[in-house]
């Protein structure tokens, strides 16, 4: 599906990164800018180090690490990093052992492609190399939604039509090609992050599943590197990745998985799976059931995040079974196309997977979920993939997920009493009903200033009970909203209660009372007697 797209002022990505090496002293730092050197070398390592996002201390580790590697005339090294503090971003180009401190911004904001764009367009004009990789390191990984979440940023990683741009004027449209990128950010080993710079750097290297601290080992391969400078673009690809040891961490509920991937077999790739979209949407009648059947028992990437849209497409088509000789040639080449793509992976012995994911949700929710954004809401949607506009696999998903027929839920019904107390708490039903069966959102106000932010998510129809306490009398009403999982909203319902004055008597006028009774009780009294 082709779409044009507007190009984003920020960007992002999750992870959780791994180190390498020993913590040493920065004694060496120069405060002398380095001019770069005009000297050709065979390899040029830049690392952009995004530590704005709870990995500062970690980063700065993962700093040491390279530094004490070093750089040699073969292999130069540039690292720009980020630290969670103000004014702490520092763009280094490592001489041998020294961190040599270059002139850049005192803060900048890692989220924003302009910077990657700019850190990357420096180190190629100080330092001219045969070859380039890229590494970029940062928390909050989320495959295709983005990637480098700053804490410090607009709340917005770097997004796919952003990461599309940067690369493009990074490389000169293609011109000037990366020799490899690295991402180190949980679950971007993702087919659709990949294929959207694949026109841009020869090799991918990233995490099909999520990772953690002491994964990636950058100074195991540099050490190889530097003793080798030679290597082919491949051969460092896939060393990254025979040098990482998967882990099973049944605590996340991760069993990591890392996969090197040739760009230029990408399209052979999308081509395949094209045709399977077509097949799937033609046959969809007679498919769906299969599919849900099969997709329920594949492997999930991410579910440490209670996601289950990040799949293993190859494990999908070894359980999916559907007799008919078209679907098993459509099928049999999309596995050889992947195996052809994956020139390394790294997984456990019992791990169905093919060292990379694929964006496959179940639902018609997960469609739009938006992984690590606050609102919800999605800063730029899946069609805006590359992968999305070359494909019909968007096509097929909504047709499967029925996203197009979607209906929005009911106005909610609210039910409570109409009557209370101030200073009292009392209790509310909330619930609402939706036409396709989707799961809900509550979004309730209680007419003081007060309300639940969106909730959820609820079956559909099931009753939500809800307390509030007003401090003040008067009329006081409460209104509700539902929305699905597509943020597709209802209407507002309400419903009145009132908190009465209370009528008290004033001591003055109490006092009174009591002594008049005083005294008709005394007349009484005299009465009787006489």
């Amino acid at each position: 599906m082709k779409q044009i797209y507007m190009k984003k002022k920020s960007l992002c990505l999750i992870l959780c990164v791994c180190l390498v090496g020993t913590l040493a002293p920065l004694s060496s730092i120069s405060a002398d800018p380095l001019k770069g050197t005009t000297e050709q070398a065979e390899w040029v390592m830049m690392f952009y180090l995004n530590g704005d996002n709870k990995l500062s201390s970690a980063l700065q580790q993962t700093l040491t690490s390279i530094r004490n590697i070093g750089s040699t005339d073969d292999v130069h090294i540039a690292v720009l990093i980020d630290g969670s503090g103000e004014d702490d971003t520092k763009l280094y180009y490592i001489m041998g052992n020294t961190l040599e401190v270059q002139e850049w911004p005192s803060e900048s904001d890692m989220d924003d492609a302009t910077t990657l764009v700019e850190f990357v367009e420096k180190v190629m004009a100080d330092h001219p190399a045969n070859h380039y990789g890229l590494a970029i390191t940062s928390n909050k990984g989320s495959g295709w939604q983005g990637v480098c979440f700053d804490e410090h940023g607009d709340g917005i990683m770097i997004t796919m039509p952003e990461l599309l741009d940067a690369f493009e004027e990074i490389t000169d449209n293609g011109a000037n090609n990366l020799a490899m990128l690295i991402v180190e950010s949980c679950l971007c080993g993702n087919l659709e992050f990949r294929y959207q710079v694949r026109s841009y750097c020869d090799y991918t290297v990233g995490y099909a599943d999520c990772g953690l601290v002491g994964d990636i080992a950058y100074a195991t391969t540099l050490t190889d590197l530097v003793n080798n400078p030679s290597m082919t673009p491949m051969t460092l690809a896939t060393t990254f990745v025979d040098n990482f040891v998967p882990q099973d961490l049944p605590f996340y509920k991760i069993k990591q998985a890392f996969g090197a991937v040739e760009s230029q077999r990408l399209d052979a790739l999308a081509q395949a799976i094209d045709d399977l979209a077509l097949y799937f949407i033609d046959h969809l009648d007679d498919s769906s059931i299969a599919i849900q059947q099969a997709l329920q028992e594949t492997r999930k990437y991410g579910i440490t995040w209670n996601i289950e849209y990040f799949v293993d497409l190859a494990h999908f088509l070894d359980l999916i079974t559907i007799d008919d000789p078209a679907f098993t040639v459509i099928k049999n080449t999309v596995l050889d196309r992947i195996e052809d793509a994956v020139i390394a992976k790294a997984v456990l012995e019992d791990d169905h997977s093919c060292g990379l994911n694929f964006f496959f949700p179940g639902t018609k929710g997960d469609y739009y979920h938006a992984l690590r954004y606050e609102n919800d809401a999605l800063p730029s949607p899946y069609e805006n993939t590359l992968y999305a506009m070359d494909t019909n696999w968007d096509e097929f998903l909504k047709a499967y997920l029925h996203v197009e027929e979607n209906n929005p839920s009911t106005n909610p019904i609210i039910t409570g009493p109409s009557r209370g107390k101030a200073s009292e708490e009392y209790s509310f039903t909330v619930s609402a009903t939706d036409p396709d069966g989707d799961e809900i959102y509550l979004y309730v106000e209680f007419d003081d200033a007060a309300n639940t932010g969106w909730i959820g998510p609820y079956e559909s129809g099931e009753e939500v009970e809800l307390s509030h306490t007003w401090e003040t009398t008067g009329k006081k009403l409460i209104k509700a909203k539902s929305r699905d999982g597509t943020f597709a909203e209802s209407g507002w319902s309400t419903l009145e209660i009132t908190m009465p004055k209370t009528k008290v008597l004033t001591k003055t006028l109490f006092d009174i009372l009591n002594n008049r009774l005083s005294i008709v009780m005394l007349l009484r009294q005299l009465i009787d007697k006489f």
